[in-house]
Parts: C-alpha cells; sequence; structure tokens
C-alpha cells in the first residue's frame, strides 16, 4: 500500500478528476524508507520505481552480514537446498558485492560462521593454505576495497583471517571500528604483522591463543593514534591448562619501547594469563581512561593456587597506578587490595561486581542477527566456582567493599552491582540508600520476607529505574514465595497494588529473585479499587539492553 501510495504521488502529476497532484519531496520519501528495517521490505521497496531504487539501495546495503555454514541448508517451505541452481547464500552475496556497483554503499561488513576446509590434514602435512580458504580472503579482500565508506568490519568466522584482508583493512581510511575472532585450529597458516589502521578507533580482538597463530598485533596497537576503545579476549584454554605460552610485551612491546602510552577510554581484558614483563612505561594513559573491564584476569579469592604466582605476586606492583578519570569498574573477582583500590579512586559512576558463575540459559547480548539465526557460541569465559573456604573470605570482604563504595563514591554512584551471595542487611541497605542518593540502577543480594522492606528502599532513591534483587542458592525464601504465588496474574496484581504506595517513583524495571521474574512498571493509574500501577511480567531478551542485567555476564 505504501509503495502504491509513492508511486501514484510521483508518476502523475493530475488526478483522475484533472486536479493537479504534488510530488511528495524526496526527502521525505528517504525519510519514510529510513523506518523500514528488515532487508525484505526494504529490497521490495528498492523494486518498486527508480526512485525508491535510488533512495533505498544505499540503506539495503549499508550493513551487510553473510552467514557461512559447513552443510548444506534445506527450506522448510519446499525442502529445496539454499542457493539450489547456483552456489551457497555466503559465496552469492560475496560475488554480488564484488561483482556488482553495491559495495560502495556498505558501512557496515560482518562476514561469520562456519567455513569447511576439505582435506585439511594434506594441507597441513604440506603446510599449505586449503584453495577454498585462500579464494575466501581474495573475494573478501576484493569487496573489502570497493568499500568507499566502510566504518566497521567484523571477522568471526572458524578460518583465520589472512594477509591479505589485513593490508586491505589498512588501506580503508573510513574504517573505525574492528572486530577479529581467531580460530582454535592449530593448522598451519601465515603470520601477519598487522599494520596501523589510519583512524581505527575501536579495536576487538577474541580467542587469542599463541598455540593457535593468531597475528601480531604490536604495530597496530603503536600505529593506530586514534585507537581509543581496546577488547582483547585470550582463549581460557591458557588458564585452564595453566599454560603460560605468552608475554605482555608480545602485545605491547613495540609501545613500551617507543615510550607510547595509549590515550584509551574503554579497556576491557578476558582470561589474561601472563608475566607483567613491560615495566618500564605505562601502557595506558591514566588520565584518559574511563571505562575497565577485568574478567578472569586478575587476582582475586576464588583462583585456583596454581595460578596465584602470576596474578598476585606479578601483577601486583601495578596497582599502584590509579587511574584519574575512572567512571566505570567492571570486575569478576573480588579481593583486599582490589577494596583498597575502589576506595583511592574518586568519581567512580558505576561499578559492576559479577557473580561468581552465569545464568545458565542465557544468550549474550548482540548473538542473534537480524534475521533470526542464532549465531556461535560467544567466546566462552572459564570461571570455576570458589570453594566453601574461598567463599567464606569472599563474605567478610562484604562490609569492607560497602565502606569503600558509600564513603568515596556515594554522591557519584549511579549503577551499582554487588555480588549475589552477599545477603545485605537492613543496615548495609540503609546505609547505600543514605550515602548514594543518586542511584538509577541497583543490583543487590537481599533476602526480604515481604514488600514492606522493598517500600523502605525504593522510595528514598529517588531516580532509581531498574532494581534487582539477585538470588543465592543458600537463601531464597522470597524468592520461593513468589514462586510459590499462583502465576495467573498474581504477581502482576501484588506488584500493581504495592508499587502504587511508591508516589514519587521513577521505577520502571524490577527482578526479584531470578530472571523468570522480571517485571515492567507502568504508569499509575485509578480506579474503583483505587490507585495501580500497571505492571507486566517480561522475559529477560526483553531488558537484555539494560546496563544491570546486560553486563552482568562473563563476556566482554
Amino acid at each position: 500500500m505504501m509503495s502504491h501510495m509513492f508511486v501514484s504521488s510521483l508518476g502523475a502529476n493530475r488526478h483522475e478528476n484533472g486536479a493537479s497532484v504534488l510530488p511528495l519531496p524526496l526527502n521525505l520519501i528517504a525519510l519514510i524508507i529510513s523506518y523500514l528495517d528488515r532487508p525484505a521490505d526494504l529490497g521490495r521497496t528498492c523494486r518498486t520505481c527508480r526512485v525508491f531504487h535510488y533512495i533505498g539501495l544505499p540503506q539495503l546495503y549499508s550493513n551487510v552480514s553473510l552467514r557461512s555454514y559447513d552443510y548444506i541448508r534445506y527450506s522448510r517451505r519446499d525442502g529445496r537446498p539454499d542457493g539450489c541452481g547456483m552456489a551457497s547464500p555466503f559465496s552469492m552475496g560475496l560475488n554480488g558485492l564484488v561483482a556488482r556497483n553495491v559495495a560502495g554503499y556498505v558501512k557496515h561488513f560482518e562476514v561469520c560462521g562456519e567455513w569447511k576446509e576439505h582435506e585439511l590434514e594434506e594441507h597441513a602435512k604440506v603446510g599449505r593454505v586449503p584453495d577454498e580458504t585462500m579464494m575466501l580472503n581474495s573475494l573478501v579482500r576484493a569487496a573489502v576495497e570497493k568499500m568507499a565508506v566502510l566504518d566497521s568490519f567484523s571477522w568471526a568466522l572458524n578460518v583465520k583471517m589472512l594477509p591479505a584482508i589485513w593490508h586491505g583493512l589498512a588501506q580503508r581510511n573510513s574504517l573505525t571500528k574492528l572486530t577479529v575472532r581467531f580460530p582454535s585450529s592449530r593448522h598451519p597458516r601465515p603470520l601477519t604483522l598487522v599494520p596501523p589502521i589510519p583512524n581505527l578507533q575501536d579495536l576487538k580482538v577474541t580467542d587469542i591463543d599463541p598455540l593457535c597463530y593468531p597475528d601480531d598485533i604490536s604495530l597496530l596497537l603503536l600505529g593506530s593514534k586514534k585507537l581509543r576503545h581496546l577488547k582483547l579476549h585470550w582463549s581460557p584454554r591458557m588458564r585452564e591448562a595453566r599454560e603460560l605460552s605468552t608475554q605482555e610485551s608480545a602485545y605491547f612491546g613495540r609501545c613500551a619501547a617507543a615510550r607510547y602510552s595509549i590515550p584509551l577510554k574503554t579497556v576491557a581484558v578476558q582470561n589474561l594469563y601472563t608475566y607483567h614483563d613491560v615495566s618500564n612505561c605505562n601502557l595506558f594513559d591514566h588520565s584518559s581512561v574511563e571505562e575497565v573491564t577485568l574478567l578472569n584476569s586478575t587476582g582475586g579469592l576464588g583462583d585456583d593456587a596454581g595460578t596465584a604466582f602470576v596474578d598476585q605476586h606479578n601483577w601486583r606492583k601495578t596497582e599502584e597506578d590509579v587511574p584519574s578519570n575512572l567512571k566505570m569498574l567492571r570486575i569478576d573477582k573480588v579481593s583486599r587490595q582490589q577494596c583498597s583500590f575502589i576506595e583511592s579512586i574518586n568519581g567512580l559512576e558505576k561499578l559492576y561486581l559479577i557473580g561468581p558463575q552465569p545464568s545458565p540459559g542465557r544468550r549474550v547480548k548482540g548473538t542473534t542477527p537480524n534475521d533470526g539465526t542464532p549465531l556461535p557460541d560467544s567466546p566462552a569465559s572459564s570461571h570455576s566456582s570458589p570453594s566453601s573456604t574461598d567463599n567464606s573470605n569472599i563474605m567478610t570482604l562484604k562490609e569492607d567493599y560497602i565502606e569503600a563504595i558509600t564513603k568515596s563514591h556515594g554522591r557519584t554512584l549511579k549503577h551499582l552491582l554487588l555480588l549475589p551471595q552477599w545477603r545485605l542487611t537492613d543496615d548495609d541497605i540503609a546505609l547505600i540508600v543514605r550515602q548514594c542518593p543518586n542511584l538509577e540502577q541497583l543490583g543487590i543480594g537481599a533476602e526480604y520476607s515481604s514488600f514492606k522492606q522493598l517500600r523502605l528502599l525504593v522510595p528514598f532513591l529517588n531516580n532509581l529505574t531498574a532494581i534487582r534483587i539477585l538470588s543465592s542458592p543458600d537463601d531464597t525464601s522470597f524468592v520461593n514465595k513468589m514462586r510459590e504465588m499462583d502465576d495467573r496474574g498474581m504477581h502482576e496484581k501484588k506488584l500493581s497494588e504495592e508499587t502504587a504506595k511508591w508516589n514519587l517513583s521513577k521505577l520502571q524495571y524490577m527482578e526479584l529473585g531470578g530472571e523468570d521474574l522480571i517485571f515492567e512498571v507502568g504508569k499509575r493509574e485509578g480506579g474503583k479499587a483505587g490507585w495501580r500501577k500497571v505492571v507486566k511480567k517480561k522475559a529477560w531478551e526483553e531488558v537484555r539492553d539494560i546496563a544491570i542485567w546486560a553486563l552482568d555476564s562473563h563476556d566482554l
């Protein structure tokens, strides 16, 4: 209907009754088409007429994601194989980018999935790259060279990206964001000294494993002077095997030799297991770092004793360096040294202490593409549950952390997520409410016997929009009460009556002991039964973009 309306307004100057019709301005057509987010709708719109083709084609090809499968997929509708009569959709997509004049519209390009290599063992014996993999890299390189406005590139295939693509990306002055996943296979591949990318701002490298032939990114880190966001994820195999197969200088040695401190705003590291052998300079400019994420990378209670000599002794000397402008800290291990570090910094706005294990069955943000096809598993994190002895030591740190947080960051803190095994008392909660009045998102482990205690917490935090009451296997009486309640609207009804009493509250979302007990709190309305708020139950996928849920995971 919309396309017919456009054609009528564009293709005719007079109506049937003789009245003149003004054509719709092109900028309005472009604005309307910009609201189409499904590729199928955009494709049909582009085939409507020349004007729609001219306006819609750049949007249709602005975001291209090609997924490869190592098996033949069959249509559920007619049972025919994908690409019947031609090649796979992945190969045809690459061919279209290379052969047609559409690659110039691409701003975001991603290749992902499983690429099948034939006679792999035979090629490994002779030290040669399989022809199909070499042709794949050549096609991707050819496509990248035609992408004049390419802004972001992501390689998430199960095979190694070869030098041809690295050098092609280095020639793209428009490229600002790069994501590369290294494979876990140990078949011979040529190594690359990755060249600098002039305008690169965001770099994410995952599954780094020196035994799986990763490329040398040290020159990339040194030469990309506009780099501001860095995420490095090492394979969990190194820590699980207690294998010191790499050194810090392998990645930052060139920066150290040049006395160059990278002016990063965001630093995220996961599964790092190596000696600290770069000590003659600060790798990062401490005046510019605003966000730090450390997952399974620093010494803390619950660590395997076999890794303590690397984590605690060798890296402890770096804790004296304190970022002066740190706004966000996200960590999954606690210790007394870390508690002292939190107390020593100023102006922290967001603090996330991640629990010992991720929730089962949770999907990581960004793991479902536009077509609804699940992506491969996100980079795994190696994180073991602490022993009972370690858990008791962790419990003794609760008061120290609460004191450090409220004493040093009470007025600036906006997001706070504490460990679920820390069961906060009424005094602990009263201290947080009194000292941190500007909290907007809060996640705490607390055992409430009724809603009355929530009534003492939420209304006093005027800016609070999301709250999570975290469950613990040891103490779940309140959670059990919620789950035993008849689920036929009883949750919503009870919460509607309760939240209506919080007149000044801005609360929008709340979790009461589990991801199956998440609720959205709507507007306050009146009726014959009195005032109430509209409360609806929500799935975790519907709140996955809210920070207090999105960042509570063991993924970068």
